[in-house]
């Protein structure tokens, strides 16, 4: 159910915040679907995915989330 969910991602969050950032991310339900989508992306084989948005809108925290919670790494390319 989308509350299990919900409780099962804010429990992981609060280890990734301990073990990778100091960064609070605030959990409502568009954040979950964000997670979901990127989580489903990243899953597939050779999967990426380009975020678009706002400066500070949480895409790099939730894509570092993601790949944390999949094993994965990701790189940056910063112009």
């Amino acid at each position: 159910s989308r509350e299990e969910l919900k409780a099962f991602l804010i429990a992981r969050l609060r280890v990734f915040y301990e073990e990778e950032l100091d960064v609070p991310l605030v959990v409502f339900d568009e954040v979950l679907e964000h997670i979901l989508r990127i989580d489903r992306v990243l899953r597939q084989p050779m999967g990426h995915c380009l975020l678009v948005g706002d400066a500070g809108a949480g895409k790099t925290v939730l894509s570092k989330f993601v790949s944390w919670m999949n094993g994965q790494s990701i790189f940056q390319i910063k112009a």
